[in-house]
């Protein structure tokens, strides 16, 4: 693979997109109420066909707020909000397709999800969906797809999203290189230093990172 002096260090770059940066999906803060006094109204609206509730039942689920952690139950709601084209929810069941969270991993499923999400504009979801481009995991590999839903999610201000950008001027991947365009996307990716920048634009990094992801591209 090539290297050039403003892409960052193979390692350091993995770790810096790494899915412990951004695990937890920041939606997830309103379900942070005490739960148990309100999960049967929560729970009968979920019912009743009420999206945001049914998207805030698989929070809930998922992360054992108010209720017992439950995985098989967060992707059931998941999957209902998904099917109702509700894009957090799409993207967090793409999420638990491509890391395997409660089952074999299907990363073609998970491009899927992303799909749908990333074409109704949801940032996080189009930065998921190039880092698989990139990976050739669940899609035919193509740094051009690759660079351009990355580049969509930098568009939105995503911070990691620009450091990844970055590094495919970088390195030629996708785009034509160009050091100077590498160069401004990371001073410009510098300047949001508080990684809550990109949670606030509902980027739950996948496992998958564009660093290792390149590995192996001559």
């Amino acid at each position: 693979m090539r290297t050039f002096g403003l892409a960052l260090p193979l390692l350091g770059f993995a770790a810096l997109i790494s899915v412990s940066t951004f695990g937890q999906t920041p939606n997830s803060a309103p379900v942070r109420e005490k739960l148990s006094g309100h999960l049967q109204e929560l729970n009968k609206r979920a019912l009743d066909g009420d999206t945001k509730a049914q998207l805030r039942m698989g929070l809930a689920y998922e992360f054992g707020d108010g209720v017992e952690r439950d995985l098989d139950k967060a992707m059931h709601w998941y999957r209902i909000a998904a099917d109702r084209g509700d894009p957090v929810a799409q993207t967090d069941l793409g999420y638990f397709y491509e890391t395997g969270a409660n089952g074999p991993k299907n990363p073609a499923e998970a491009a899927k999800w992303y799909m749908r999400a990333a074409l109704s504009g949801f940032t996080r979801a189009k930065f998921n969906l190039g880092v698989l481009y990139l990976a050739g995991s669940g899609v035919q590999r193509s740094n051009a797809d690759a660079a351009h839903w990355i580049g969509e999610a930098a568009e939105d201000g995503c911070p990691s999203a620009l450091t990844s950008l970055s590094y495919l001027y970088a390195n030629g991947m996708g785009v034509p290189r160009d050091p100077q365009k590498a160069a401004e996307l990371s001073r410009k990716a510098g300047k949001k230093s508080d990684a809550k920048q990109c949670m606030s634009l509902n980027p739950r990094t996948t496992a998958t990172s564009v660093a290792s992801a390149s590995v192996g591209i001559e």
